[in-house]
């Protein structure tokens, strides 16, 4: 095998498996020591002056440092005790990135560069966009910045705070006691949340709706949702908070969990990060666990409980696409729904399985360059149309 002792250009042509294979490990969480001393050593062997840029080198080193400061933010997040090796882990796997970018660009002459014409339009991630649709009918935009009172329904005031979040406030004495049902939907490539009647709070993932009533009476607390969100439940032992999602209602007291309920997925998948939470489907009638997620085939009557990493299922939420033991189907309806793009597919999809996260504020060809170097597939972007080609 050749060494990192070569001349920087010679390296970069032989080593580039090499790089490929550590980054992949260094993905997966499973590159030992010595391997990340390697793949560092081979990101130093590079000569950054021998690549050409269509872009400038400050500008280059501004999103470089950017996305390390999305990594750290991430691990802030997945980890109670932030220490201080993280930013040197981060900044390695950023690096090496960098690196097999710079590898994989064409050296190309600039004067060929000045005569081609302007870059396509980018198609960026999705941003906090939805619309609220009241019982009477009428469509509130929430977009921008627009902050303050929105509506008055039903002794209920909705109101927007400048963190773009909308909440319900009942109007004590109110004469005006109906209850009226709100929808929340966002589309593809939004995501938003709501603070209920009841003060739980929702965050909805790219292309779902949730459906709701102004104000919460009786025994139950009932909503309707489709697509998927994550749920804080404010508890109250006099009146359960119950879910329908597609073929599964759920029932809670108050307890933190995830829905996953996308049409064009095979299931439901329920996700338990804390509480208790009782599901039925059908015939079939089961209690989660935290750390334990329910999966509601379409196709069956049956609910299969799996033991799962519950950071997995609120990736979403938390800034990041995880694509763990996911095959490249389900990543590509994650990315579809963010970035609001159409799949094809060609070559054999079914046995193609990713690992590792990636952050939702990258722009497309950033992301699935990351992909692509797990080797399964190669992108071609057309428009708002992605094309996967698999071996």
């Amino acid at each position: 095998m050749v060494t990192c002792s070569y001349k920087p250009i010679i390296s970069y042509i032989v080593d580039k498996p090499r790089i490929n294979y550590l980054l992949q490990k260094y993905i997966d969480g499973s590159v030992s020591d010595s391997e990340k001393q390697e793949l560092l050593d081979l990101y130093k062997s590079t000569n950054l002056d021998d690549a050409v840029y269509s872009d400038d080198r400050e500008s280059v080193s501004e999103r470089i440092l950017l996305r390390l400061n999305k990594e750290i933010e991430q691990e802030k997040r997945k980890n109670t005790f932030f220490k201080p090796w993280i930013i040197g882990s981060a900044a390695a796997v950023i690096l090496v990135v960098f690196g097999i970018y710079i590898i994989n660009r064409q050296v190309v002459d600039p004067k060929i560069i000045a005569k081609q014409p302007a870059e396509k339009e980018v198609i960026v991630p999705g941003t906090n966009v939805a619309v609220l649709t009241l019982g009477n009918g009428k469509k509130i935009a929430l977009t921008g910045t627009t902050t303050g009172k929105l509506a008055v329904q039903g002794g209920t005031i909705i109101t927007r705070n400048a963190a773009g979040q909308i909440s319900y406030k009942v109007i004590a004495d109110s004469k005006d006691n109906e209850i009226t049902f709100n929808t929340i939907t966002t589309p593809m490539g939004g995501q938003f949340r709501v603070t209920l009647p009841d003060g739980s709070n929702v965050w909805l993932n790219a292309a779902s709706s949730l459906k709701y009533p102004s104000r919460f009476e009786g025994s139950e607390r009932h909503v309707e949702l489709h697509g998927e969100a994550y749920f804080e439940i404010f508890k109250n032992k006099n009146s359960p908070f119950t879910v329908t999602a597609e073929n599964t209602n759920i029932k809670v007291l108050g307890t933190h969990f995830n829905v996953m309920a996308y049409k064009d997925e095979p299931a439901v998948a329920t996700t338990l990060l804390e509480g208790s939470v009782s599901l039925s489907s059908k015939s079939t009638h089961v209690m989660l666990a935290p750390g334990q997620q329910a999966v509601a085939y379409f196709n069956s009557e049956n609910i299969i409980l799996h033991e799962v990493n519950v950071e997995d299922a609120v990736a979403w939420k938390n800034g990041y696409f995880s694509f763990r033991k996911q095959n490249i189907r389900a990543a590509m309806n994650k990315i579809a729904r963010w970035y609001n793009v159409d799949v094809e597919y060609s070559g054999n999809v079914n046995d193609k399985f990713l690992g590792g996260t990636v952050s939702r504020s990258e722009n497309i060809t950033e992301l699935l360059n990351y992909v692509e170097l797990t080797g399964i597939a190669k992108f071609k972007i057309e428009g708002r149309r992605i094309k996967v080609i698999c071996k």
